[in-house]
This record gives structure tokens, C-alpha cells and sequence, in this order.
């Protein structure tokens, strides 16, 4: 017995299927519960945070931009508080000019560079030129603009938005990000499935399996099988454009039907 969750953002799904906690093992007694150890703990969580935000970012996101706000080498900020603070005001003002128009929707985070340890930020946004503008207006010159990279259905870029980076972070054991209120939710359906979980992924008639994305263990703090993996629906083909008439391509030298039985009874007339 397991539980089957389905996490769909949009045309991606994301199944997990694991053991409650409340259960054993099947034919055995039920285990003593072993408790999870810090680093153990910290992993998990760190896993569940970017799947979370890789969800978050496929049904926010599509084809958006991946955006680097960088300082001037003499107005660098020295701490990673003075830096959260600048970007939280960025943010705000970024907020109230696009509110006239449209609603801002972005993840941000603070990072710390590992060779010059340049505080600095990343942001993901809408693909939209008008954010472009106010973005470079509000913050300056010291910018990167790139597409988001979709292969992979933003996993890498979710890990890096989730990675443990700067060192008041570290001592935090986790990393943090900021997003706006507006984002839309993941919606989340469980249910109870007798049996056992397959090796094999199930994906269903219309979906395709998402390369990479399979992830089956064991879970040694209550003996059991756990297994993920991320499905994509398969978008219809575009059913093939009629032909034009040959009486109603330009240039057609072909007279319609129409034209010549109009033409006869014309004729007709005439006598």
C-alpha cells in the first residue's frame, strides 16, 4: 500500500508515490522509527524546495527570462543583509510602476559569488519586453537578460535558485528566495493505492515521460520504496490547412465552378 501524489502544474505533472509513515512493511511488523539526521533532514528539504519551485516556475514562467542584477565594483553591498534590503526595495518599486498596467510576477534571490564573493541577484520573469524596460530603468545598466533555459523543465535553474550559497545563509542550513503573492499554485491530488510501487513509471495515455526525471530509492528512516517522476502532456498536432479554391488563388488562371454556370446562363439569356 502507498500513496499515489499528483502535483500538476499546467501540462506537467509531477507523480510521487511512497509509503505513509504509518505503515510497514508488507507481511512485517511495523519498525521502529529511526530519526533523520541533520544533513539527511537538510537534503530532503532542500529537494523538496526545488521541486516546489521548478512546479512553480513551469506554470508561472513559460518562456520567460532569467534576469542577473549585478553592481557597479565601487557600490557593491558588503553584507548579505544590506544586499536582501536593496533588492526587497527593487522589488517594491517594481511592484507599484507596473501595477498601472499589469500585475509583477518574479522569484528573486541574493547570491554570493564563489570566486570574488560579488554579492549580487537573480530573478525570473515574465517574457514580456515592457518588464524589460522598467527593470533597466529601476535598477541601471548592470544587468543580464537570458531566456530561460527549458530543457529539463527548469530543474537546473530551480536547483540553482535553491542552492545553499552565501555564508549567513549557511549557517542558516537553507537557502532563501523571494516571490511575488500572485504566483498561481500547483494543484494537488493524493490518493491510496493497494500494492506495490513499480519500477517502471506509469504515464498514462497523452503524456510523454519527462527525460532525467525518474528518481527511485529507499527511504531508510521507515523501510520503504518511494519513487518520482515528472510527466508532460502531449500537445495535439495543428490539423493541416485547407487549400485554397483554385478559382480563389491569386493568379489562378482556373475559372470556378460558380463563375461558369453563371457565364452559361448568361448566354441563355441573351438569345
Amino acid at each position: 500500500m502507498y500513496v499515489n501524489k499528483l502535483t500538476i502544474a499546467g501540462d506537467v505533472v509531477l507523480v510521487s508515490n511512497y509509503a505513509p509513515r504509518a505503515f510497514g512493511a508488507p507481511g512485517k511488523r511495523r519498525k521502529q522509527k529511526l530519526r533523520e539526521t541533520p544533513e539527511a533532514m537538510a537534503k530532503y528539504n532542500r529537494r523538496k524546495r526545488a521541486e516546489k519551485l521548478q512546479l512553480l516556475m513551469i506554470l508561472n514562467f513559460d518562456l520567460g527570462y532569467h534576469i542577473t542584477l549585478d553592481y557597479p565594483k565601487d557600490n557593491r553591498p558588503q553584507t548579505y543583509d544590506e544586499a536582501e534590503e536593496n533588492l526587497k526595495k527593487f522589488l517594491r518599486k517594481m511592484t507599484r510602476r507596473i501595477k498601472k498596467v499589469k500585475k509583477f510576477k518574479y522569484i528573486a534571490i541574493t547570491e554570493r559569488g564563489k570566486k570574488r564573493e560579488a554579492l549580487h541577484h537573480h530573478m525570473v520573469v515574465e517574457g514580456d519586453p515592457l518588464l524589460l524596460r522598467e527593470i533597466t530603468k529601476v535598477w541601471g545598466n548592470h544587468i543580464k537578460i537570458s531566456q530561460m533555459y527549458e530543457e529539463g523543465e527548469y530543474k537546473d535553474l530551480a536547483d540553482y535558485f535553491t542552492k545553499v550559497e552565501t555564508k549567513e545563509e549557511q549557517t542558516k542550513g537553507r537557502s532563501k528566495y523571494h516571490r511575488s503573492r500572485n504566483l498561481k499554485e500547483p494543484v494537488v491530488k493524493s490518493r491510496i493505492v493497494t500494492g506495490k510501487i513499480d519500477d517502471d513509471p506509469y504515464v498514462p495515455k497523452g503524456y510523454d515521460l519527462i527525460e532525467d526525471s525518474v528518481v527511485n530509492g529507499f527511504n531508510d528512516f521507515i523501510f520503504m520504496k518511494y519513487q518520482s517522476y515528472m510527466i508532460r502532456k502531449r500537445k495535439k498536432p495543428e490539423p493541416p490547412k485547407r487549400p485554397e479554391p483554385i478559382s480563389e488563388q491569386k493568379g489562378s488562371r482556373h475559372v470556378g465552378i460558380w463563375e461558369s454556370i453563371k457565364k452559361i446562363f448568361r448566354k441563355k439569356g441573351a438569345k
